[in-house]
């Protein structure tokens, strides 16, 4: 059997577990890459393919194909073609993969919501869908866990994903937090909601299903990705930058209830001295899920702290180069992730580094394979999003008002 040992970001324990036997992934130095190849496959449940559309078919009829990447893996896509594929080639609930420049991997895999009527009178056909993640909004979890790790729990929870909608379970994706939860209930929440919890409780996790449907919840790489060094002007033609201080919390009391009454106290403080140096004491409450023992109050409070400490900076960039030609002469492509940070080189001020959130991808008949957008570190609230927080937190006082 093989093993895995130190899996949890501190190295506190030594901790062993089965890997799961899979086949190597392809070296990127490694793949023919392929300019503007491009192809998308559909699945049966059993794992047959339906029919294979895209630029290397007999006859291509796809229009424009548009997906996304986030953090939490395969976002929405939209598939148009100019002939109306057959139910039985691509229908309802359908898995797709998308294979991109000749890759073996693939780079996108969702399913089908939405696809045009038979007899339709439209000439151009447009197929919606979504990413594996959204499926687990439709998976209920009932059960109390203690004295648990984490990440025991979510490969409890992958393991029902698993059964219920077909994922495929790899324990490897899911990396130990170090910290053992006293008691948390779940009663009658999604496996989305559920993960959302627990991340609470694991500094700077990220949870997803990615591209092979396998379910992820592993610490956030800090590291530059290499994929993602860019040169303004070079390989990028757009970068704008912003940073948003208005969520900063840099002290806060947690309150919620005591484990032997119904009456609400407050549970602990937390701060952080350098960020009040730097940007003064910005105060803040927040109160602890019900879902949490008080003895966890003071650790999941800091977690809330870490994540709100730092103004928050993020950019947006356009016009991505992803093919450029190696020393030797051949083809290659950034295959960019949201693993990583990318390292943005202005033409005037130092090299920024952010953490990457959300890709756009586009392919069409005209343009070939674009990298339109990338989305960097969190994007600052808006305008309209502030004054509408501050007119409901007016309101919500109003009523609480009118009912004393």
């Amino acid at each position: 059997m093989n093993m895995m040992f130190g899996r949890n970001i501190w190295g506190r324990y030594i901790y062993a577990a089965p890997t799961v036997a899979s086949t190597p992934e392809p070296v990127d130095d490694v793949v023919n890459y392929l300019p503007d190849v491009y192809s998308v496959i559909a699945y049966n449940k059993d794992g047959t393919k339906t029919a294979v559309f895209g630029n290397g078919a007999e006859d291509n009829s796809i229009t424009s194909l548009a997906f996304e990447l986030s953090e939490t893996g395969c976002g929405a896509f939209t598939l148009v073609f100019n002939k109306l594929p057959t139910l039985a080639q691509l229908s309802y609930k359908q898995r797709i993969d998308v294979f991109l420049f000749n890759d073996s991997r693939p780079w996108y895999s969702g399913y089908v919501l939405t696809r045009p009527i038979e007899g339709t009178t439209d000439t151009s056909f447009s197929f919606t869908g979504y990413g594996y993640y959204n499926l687990l909004e439709k998976i209920y979890v009932w059960g109390t866990y203690a004295n648990q790790e984490v990440a025991s729990i979510v490969r409890d929870l992958a393991k029902q994903a698993e059964a219920k909608i077909g994922l495929v379970y790899n324990s490897d994706k899911i990396i130990n937090t170090g910290y053992i939860i006293s008691t948390i209930t779940f009663d009658g929440i999604t496996v989305k909601e559920a993960l959302s919890k627990l991340s609470d409780f694991a500094i700077d996790y990220v949870y997803g299903v990615d591209t092979r449907r396998s379910l992820y919840f592993k610490p956030r790489v800090d590291a530059i990705n290499e994929q993602g060094r860019f040169w303004v002007g070079k390989h990028i033609g757009s970068y704008v930058p912003s940073w948003d201080v208005e969520k900063i919390v840099n002290w806060a009391k947690i309150k919620g209830n005591t484990d032997s009454s119904t009456d609400t106290t407050w549970l602990a403080t937390v701060e952080d001295k350098p960020s009040q140096e730097l940007y003064g004491v910005q105060e803040g409450t927040y109160t602890l899920p019900t879902y949490c023992a008080t003895t966890d109050a003071e650790y999941w409070g800091k977690n809330q702290i870490n994540t709100y400490k730092d103004p928050i900076r993020s950019a947006k960039l356009k016009n991505i180069t992803l093919e450029y030609p190696k020393a030797d002469g051949s083809f290659f492509v950034r295959k960019l992730s949201t693993d990583g940070r990318v390292a943005i080189y202005p033409i005037t001020g130092e090299m920024q580094t952010y953490p990457i959130t959300k890709l756009k991808y586009n392919i069409s008949r005209d343009k070939g394979i674009e990298l339109t957008d990338v989305e960097v570190g969190e994007q600052p609230t808006t305008i309209d999003q502030y004054l509408a927080g501050l007119e409901r937190t007016a309101k919500n006082a109003e009523l609480l008002t009118s009912n004393n």
